[in-house]
């Protein structure tokens, strides 16, 4: 199974480029394209092969419903995850009924994003590998597999024990911390330790600060959110 190519639909340039940002540096994910409202990505739609679609519901123009029933309307089986701030029981109802595979709320957790998409991914490898007709407890298994929305997920080079250990330290510190500092305290590089402050600012756990000096770049410091 190759990447999935996924589509960013959302009218916020800047939740646009962290998105992208995020998804792109997902094990087997990449984004192919963007779109600042429904109509622009139903166009993009007919001219590039998305897989996936993370989908707006509040977007001038054409809202995210409206693209969704579109969508459908033409016979497109396209596979959506919404992301919107939309949390009343009637558009949620609408999503569902049109055949989303998740439904996140803003404002939200990258890590919540990161575990819809590796279900996703999960569950799209589950049906690749079935090539004969489905039993009872293949479409209990497949369809338990959808509702699970606990995995977490973490950007390539990255593993859970380092960043549980970035996590501490923040913890610990009663100031915000460099990535120097960092390094230096838990016996890993400058760049290391960078990676994985910058994950925890994109999954929404960490702020940076930045402090401008006389000469050079500005340094960047990180806090917990938490």
């Amino acid at each position: 199974m190759g990447d999935i190519d996924v589509l960013v639909v959302e009218d916020d340039p800047m939740v646009t480029e962290i998105c992208r940002r995020y998804i792109d540096s997902l094990e087997g994910f990449r984004v192919i394209g963007t779109a600042s409202n429904g109509r622009k990505a139903i166009d993009m739609i007919g001219l590039i092969e998305a897989d996936l679609l993370i989908l707006d519901i509040f977007m001038p123009d054409l809202d995210g419903l409206a693209t969704l029933r579109a969508l459908r309307g033409t016979g497109c089986n396209l596979d959506v995850i919404v992301v919107s701030a939309a949390h009343d029981v009637e558009t949620l109802a609408e999503a569902i009924q049109g055949g989303v595979f998740d439904y996140i709320v803003k404002p939200f957790n990258f890590e919540r994003l990161g575990a819809s998409l590796v279900t996703y991914r999960q569950m799209r490898l589950q049906f690749e590998s079935i090539d004969r007709r489905l039993t009872q407890e293949d479409v209990d298994g497949l369809l338990r597999l959808r509702n699970r929305k606990n995995l977490v997920t973490l950007p390539k080079g990255l593993n859970r024990g380092t960043l549980d250990k970035v996590i501490a330290h923040l913890k610990q510190s009663s100031s915000s911390l460099s990535a120097d500092e960092t390094a230096d305290a838990l016996g890993v590089s400058r760049v290391t330790a960078r990676r994985y402050l910058e994950h925890l600012v994109v999954s929404g756990r960490a702020l940076v600060e930045r402090s401008y000096r006389e000469v050079g770049r500005p340094l960047h410091r990180y806090r917990l959110t938490e």
